[in-house]
């Protein structure tokens, strides 16, 4: 055999090789490969330490709210649930099981089946019923028939924080008002005393009524964005009658309250201004000189 045809049954065989490792190479990153989101549900989630912008440092702890319930999904290993394909069904062919836990006891009832997915042992919820910093472990242990072994245990940082209240309101009085009733005033706004424990955007939301004196048109359940202002914008609303008015906060929630489930705290916070007439003063009565 010549020189040259040797070279070229080698350079063959080398690329033969190479095809071989480079399908090898795409099939272990199809099989490894891991979105950024997952949507068991409605709710889009996302891998920890990221959002929608990318990996970002405020996602290394997981933010909720007492009282709030939050979902946790874990992604099994395909390699030990070989009929497990994320892109098609999410919760099909899962024969791993997983150990949960949650510490300290920041949570009552513990990890706990999402409603309607019993079987999903990838995919729990918690109920968080006291504030403070902790963590949720979960391990994923393959099936006997795939050997049995028991994978790393990851952790999550995890900070339970107070629900938001709205603590004091005030709205001023409007006074000395003439003309025919009924006015057309403008309400004045509304101060509100808000506790948030967010952090950056707080997305504080609120829901009002006002009721006033005979002749006046209430206004209930009104629902404001105040983000991180403590300003409520009552101009909509036109008083007509003088008396007393009362401001009542029916419900709040904010940011992380509304991603805990709490998404209408009840509230019933309430202040009373008052809108008073300026006396039209009447004609003067004498003896007449006649």
């Amino acid at each position: 055999m010549n020189n040259n045809k040797l070279q070229i049954m080698k350079q063959k065989k080398l690329l033969k090789v190479v095809s071989t490792l480079s399908i090898s190479v795409m099939i272990s990153a199809g099989l490894w490969a891991q979105p950024a989101t997952v949507t068991p549900e409605s709710d889009v989630l996302y891998q920890h330490g990221t959002n929608s912008g990318g990996t970002d440092p405020q996602e290394n702890t997981d933010s909720v709210t007492v009282g709030g319930t939050t979902k946790y999904y874990v992604l099994p290993d395909p390699i030990v649930n070989p009929s497990f394909n994320y892109a098609t069904d999410l919760f099909a062919n899962v024969i791993s099981t997983f150990n949960w836990s949650v510490t300290p006891a920041l949570a009552s009832g513990g990890i706990q089946n999402v409603p309607g997915y019993a079987t999903a042992p990838h995919y729990k919820q918690v109920t968080w019923t006291a504030t403070g910093t902790g963590t949720i472990q979960v391990q994923e242990v393959a099936n006997a028939s795939q050997g049995g072994c028991a994978g790393t245990t990851l952790s999550m940082n995890v900070a339970v924080i107070a629900a938001p209240d709205v603590t004091a309101a005030s709205v001023p009085n409007t006074t000395c008002h003439s003309g025919t009733i009924p006015y057309s005033i403008t309400c004045p706004n509304a101060t509100l005393t808000i506790s948030s424990a967010v952090n950056g955007n707080k997305g504080v939301v609120v829901n009002w009524s006002l009721t006033g004196p005979s002749g006046f048109t209430a206004v209930t359940n009104q629902t404001a964005n105040l983000g991180n202002s403590t300003t409520l914008d009552l101009s909509a609303v036109t008083l007509t009658h003088p008396g007393t008015y009362t401001l009542t906060i029916n419900w709040v929630t904010d940011r992380i309250a509304t991603k805990s489930g709490l998404t209408q705290i009840a509230d019933g916070t309430s202040t009373t201004f008052i809108v008073t007439a300026a006396p039209n003063t009447g004609p003067i009565y004498h003896i007449p000189n006649k």
